[in-house]
């Protein structure tokens, strides 16, 4: 492949992946955040369901008993969702609610035919009897002020059951050993890339791809039905992957296919850290793993990358590596010059 047609390459690549962001930032895909709401009260208390409060009230989950029914109301106290006796979970497609919760800004286009006093039109979106949706009033939005009070009405077997709750704002996590981990991990690498640059830069880079794959798919798990996962961080984990593993499978090949491969795996890796990096300061991440770990994954990560970035800078685009054939010096001229 010609230089040209990789170029063409990497910007169809790069056009994708500007369509998919815009794409998944006006859907429901949830965040890392300081805010924390919390469920204060369920009146009348009853045990044919449970509510839940996930991801600082990104997330509201009622799940059913078997035999029960459940009917949650939308803004205008319009029928929005419901779980029927047998489990089925349904969304009414005339609900003017359904539209607005499309997004976490709640500015999603409503249609005309959308109407809060028309017959419900009932569709199936599971069979599990239980329900996620993203309701504006239990999460942080432009001027909304901490330590806010909600309320939630749910209909439970035809009886009217209150949820009240409280939003609150949590002072951010304290990045100190995510950095100093940063900084420990860039300074190994370069260290140990004055001797062993592309082994040190190549295996820094698959063991860093290879957690950021096991934490996106804990992001992508953690995803409740109904919601965006997160595909960008799981492509930029994959691809960081594939491309660490093609340095090491590339290691005896030419020093511009190589540098080629080492440079796009930085960048993949340093395109995951950037879509994680707010991970560093949240109090709640959108992760089946602890947060620590995801805290820990991206600190090392940001490590990698700016190891890696200072090696290859340090090496001169490896043009010295610790390979037997890629031993000799490229000079200016394109030939090979042994080993005096």
């Amino acid at each position: 492949m010609t230089v040209v047609r990789r170029m063409i390459l990497v910007v169809a690549i790069a056009t994708g992946v500007v369509c998919a962001s815009a794409t998944a930032a006006s859907s429901l895909s949830l965040s890392p955040t300081d805010w924390q709401s919390s469920i204060i009260s369920i009146a009348p208390s009853t045990d044919a369901v449970t509510v839940a409060v996930h991801n600082g009230g990104e997330v509201i989950q009622l799940t059913t008993e078997p035999g029960h029914t459940a009917l949650i109301p939308g803004y205008r106290n319009e029928p929005y969702l419901r779980v029927t006796a047998t489990g089925e979970v349904q969304a009414n497609l005339k609900s003017p609610t359904w539209w607005t919760n499309k997004n976490m800004t709640g500015s999603g286009a409503i249609p005309e035919s959308a109407d809060p006093a028309a017959e419900p039109e009932w569709s199936k979106i599971a069979n599990n009897g239980s329900v996620s949706w993203h309701d504006h009033r239990l999460h942080a939005m432009n001027g909304v002020p901490a330590d806010t009070n909600w309320t939630v009405l749910v209909t439970v077997d035809d009886m009217p059951m209150v949820i009240r709750g409280q939003l609150t704002k949590l002072p951010s996590h304290g990045p100190l050993l995510e950095l100093l981990l940063t900084i420990v991990a860039a300074a190994a690498i370069v260290t140990l890339g004055f001797r062993r640059a592309w082994t040190a830069s190549s295996s820094a880079l698959l063991v860093g791809a290879a957690l950021a794959i096991i934490v996106a798919i804990g992001g992508w798990t953690a995803t409740p039905s109904g919601f965006t996962p997160p595909r960008l961080s799981l492509l930029a984990s994959v691809l960081a992957g594939v491309l660490a593993v093609a340095c090491v499978v590339l290691r005896g090949s030419s020093r511009r296919l190589k540098v080629v491969s080492m440079v796009g795996a930085v960048a993949a890796l340093a395109w995951w850290v950037a879509l994680n990096f707010s991970s560093l300061t949240a109090v709640f991440i959108p992760n089946s793993l602890d947060a620590a770990i995801v805290r820990f994954t991206v600190g090392l990560g940001l490590g990698i990358v700016v190891g890696v970035a200072v090696t290859i800078v340090v090496s001169g685009g490896f043009t010295d590596t610790d390979t037997d054939v890629a031993d000799h010096a490229v000079v200016e001229s394109g030939n090979v010059a042994g080993p005096a």
